[in-house]
């Protein structure tokens, strides 16, 4: 999820708010009537976002979102357009088709001899906001096996052999949680295991 700020009261989109205690004594026309306030004390817009649920953007508030919102935003978008600036962006690709709005996420776990599921998480859903639609997920350790569990799930344990890889394809399951298990007696220690996403960018608005 990637964050904005809105941005309402640039000059391009009209003189609101003006400071007049930074007014060029006598002007009555441009800059010498005073700078923009920051934020604005009086502007706010309610925008709908892609799910047709509206928005109240009050000046110089933030807010987490997908990217549909960069549209919105300079340089997407002129000065006289924009409402919104980009705090951070998760790097994800807008798109109208829900199917596209995927972007990459890698994590490299160190699992530790003896430890368990809640030692070595991959926790998409409070990382991202959303779940990935595909993962490979790769066990570096020449001998040693672990075992991964899937969303939390007792039912959803396998195990992760040395030297090998898992790949759950797109429409094959969505994972929001990934936690590995080194706790065997005599296990060897530190498992390397990297795990590449898909991750769904989902919009809450």
């Amino acid at each position: 999820m990637s964050v904005f700020r809105v941005a309402l009261n640039n000059r391009k989109q009209g003189l609101l708010d003006l400071d007049p205690s930074t007014a060029t004594p006598g002007a009555v026309t441009g800059q010498g009537l005073g700078d923009q306030k920051d934020p604005s004390i009086q502007r706010g817009v309610y925008v709908m976002g892609p799910n047709l649920i509206n928005r109240l953007l009050i000046d110089g508030e933030t807010f987490t979102d997908c990217n549909y919102w960069k549209r919105f935003a300079y340089p997407q978008v002129p000065l006289e357009e924009a409402i919104v600036e980009v705090v951070s962006d998760d790097g994800s690709v807008y798109s109208d088709v829900a199917s596209e709005n995927v972007y990459p996420k890698v994590y490299d776990s160190s699992v530790a001899a003896g430890s368990t599921y809640t030692d070595n998480q991959v926790d998409i859903a409070t990382d991202t906001g959303g779940y990935a639609v595909f993962a490979q997920v790769t066990n570096k350790h020449a001998s040693q096996d672990i075992r991964m569990r899937l969303n939390g799930l007792t039912t959803a344990i396998m195990d992760l052999p040395a030297d090998s890889t898992q790949v759950f394809n797109s429409g094959d399951l969505a994972l929001t949680l990934i936690e590995f298990d080194n706790s065997d007696s005599g296990a060897a220690g530190p498992v390397e295991v990297q795990t590449v996403l898909s991750v769904r960018s989902v919009c809450n608005s």
